[in-house]
C-alpha cells in the first residue's frame, strides 16, 4: 500500500498524498473536490494513510464555531518521498565527520555537487534561461522530485516539494548548500535558497536569476 500510494496517483490515496505534498495542510473538503470521489471514500484513504503513519491530523480554529480537521504528511511521509538518502549514508557521513571533520565534509561535498551540477550540464540544452530552467525541472521530475517552476519579476522560481536528501539534511544541513551550488554551476546562474522542508515550509524554494554579462576588459 505504501510503495503504491506514492508512486501511483492515479488512485484516491495517491492523489491525496501529491496534493498533500504540494499543498501542505488541506481539508476534507478539498481533497474531495481533488480526488473526485465522496467524503466518505476520502475520509476512508485518509483513516488508512493514518493507520500507516504517513498522514496526521490537525484542528485550526477559524473566528467562533467548531475548528476544522486538517490533514497533512508526516515525517514518515518526506522520508519515504526522499528516494536518494540512507541509513548507509548517514552512517557513512557520521563516521567521516567523526574521523575527518567538518571541512572535510564540506570539501567532499562540495565535489559532489560539482558532478552532479555537470551531470546537469550535459543534459541541459536551451540556451535562453528559461528553456534551461524547464529542461532542469524536467530532469528532477524523472528523479522523483515533484517540482514547480513559475517566472516572476525577472526571476525563476523553481519549488521542490520532497527533498531529495531528506534524512541527510535534516541532520546535516550543508546538504542544502551542495544542492543549490549544484544548480547554480548547471544553469551559470545565481541560484538563492530561499524557504527549505528542513525548516518546517512546503517546499524549498531556489530563486534563480541570471548572472549579468561581464563588462568588456579596457583596452
Amino acid at each position: 500500500m505504501t510503495g503504491l500510494s506514492l508512486q501511483n496517483t492515479s488512485t484516491p490515496a495517491g492523489q491525496i498524498l501529491e496534493f498533500l505534498l504540494r499543498n501542505g495542510p488541506t481539508s476534507i473538503k478539498e481533497l474531495e473536490d481533488v480526488t473526485g470521489v465522496t467524503a466518505t471514500a476520502v475520509r476512508q484513504q485518509l483513516a488508512s494513510l493514518t493507520t500507516e503513519g504517513l498522514v496526521a491530523m490537525s484542528k485550526e480554529r477559524q473566528g467562533v464555531g467548531r475548528p476544522r480537521n486538517l490533514y497533512q504528511l508526516t515525517e514518515r511521509s518526506h522520508s519515504i518521498f526522499a528516494y536518494y538518502s540512507d541509513e548507509l549514508a548517514l552512517d557513512l557521513i557520521g563516521e567521516l565527520l567523526e574521523t575527518e571533520g567538518t571541512d572535510k565534509l564540506r570539501y567532499l561535498l562540495n565535489r559532489v555537487g560539482v558532478k552532479l551540477a555537470a551531470q546537469y550540464r550535459r543534459q541541459i540544452k536551451g540556451e535562453a534561461m528559461g528553456d534551461r530552467m524547464r529542461e532542469l525541472s524536467l530532469l528532477l521530475d524523472r528523479r522523483g522530485i515533484r517540482v514547480d517552476l513559475e517566472q516572476d519579476a525577472g526571476v525563476f522560481i523553481l519549488r521542490e516539494y520532497n527533498c531529495p536528501y531528506h534524512e541527510l539534511a535534516s541532520v546535516h544541513r550543508d546538504v542544502c548548500e551542495m544542492e543549490r551550488s549544484a544548480f547554480s554551476l548547471a544553469l551559470d546562474a545565481d541560484v538563492i535558497l530561499g524557504d527549505c522542508i528542513q525548516d518546517g515550509h512546503n517546499s524549498c524554494q531556489f530563486v534563480v536569476s541570471c548572472r549579468p554579462a561581464a563588462a568588456p576588459a579596457p583596452r
